[in-house]
């Protein structure tokens, strides 16, 4: 029972913290890379996606025929 001192739970404490910070990140990265929701405004989609904006104002407009 010698390893359970101070030092040893402060290291595990620090190794928590990192891969805590390393799993948020990588789901962060992934959250802003990810498409945008239905709901978005329409603004949103035109400026950080303007391909899809084209398209679903074609779309728009060839319904509206």
């Amino acid at each position: 029972m010698d390893i359970l001192t101070p030092e040893f739970f402060d290291a595990l404490v620090t190794a928590n913290v990192i891969i805590g910070l390393a799993i948020a990140g990588r789901r962060f990265l992934r959250d802003i890379r990810g498409p945008l929701p239905d709901d978005a405004p329409e603004w949103a989609h035109a400026r950080y996606h303007p391909a899809s904006a084209i398209r679903s104002s074609n779309s728009s407009s060839s319904q509206d025929s």
